[in-house]
């Protein structure tokens, strides 16, 4: 599962780099859009021709703006899933700790068992010491 969110969060990064490189791209175009209906040229433009690059130039605006709608969407798709990858760490982190003490409340669980086991050979043993001392006197 977390393994899975990895994976997402890796393939959203990919998507808001691509993002990013057609917004550069976009922004390059519009400047270069821009020097071309500013600077004098060496024939006269007709007004269509003013305005058909100006509409260019609007539709390359277009275009930025839903691209940076897009990488808002992105970018709010890569908090969710980080968010749910440290829910999801903080749940490992969770199930280690709980792990960890039943380990450990098992370890001294049969370090007890075995201490008492120890102790009922030791009593044993020195029962029979005790029995066969008894029986020489």
């Amino acid at each position: 599962m977390r393994r899975d969110e990895q994976a997402l969060l890796a393939s959203e990064r990919n998507e808001e780099r691509k993002v990013l490189e057609h917004l550069d791209e976009l922004a390059n175009e519009k400047a270069q859009a821009i020097m071309d209906f500013s600077k004098p040229g060496e024939r006269a433009l007709s007004s269509n021709e003013l305005w058909f690059q100006r509409q260019f130039i609007s539709a390359i605006d277009t275009d930025i703006q839903r691209g940076n709608n897009n990488l808002n969407d992105v970018r709010t798709r890569i908090a969710g899933t980080e968010a749910r990858l440290v829910e999801k760490h903080r749940d490992v982190k969770i199930m280690e700790t709980y792990i960890g003490k039943l380990k450990e409340a098992d370890f001294k669980e049969r370090l007890g068992i075995e201490q008492n086991e120890l102790d009922d050979v030791a009593t044993m043993q020195f029962s029979r010491v005790r029995i066969n001392q008894g029986g020489r006197s």
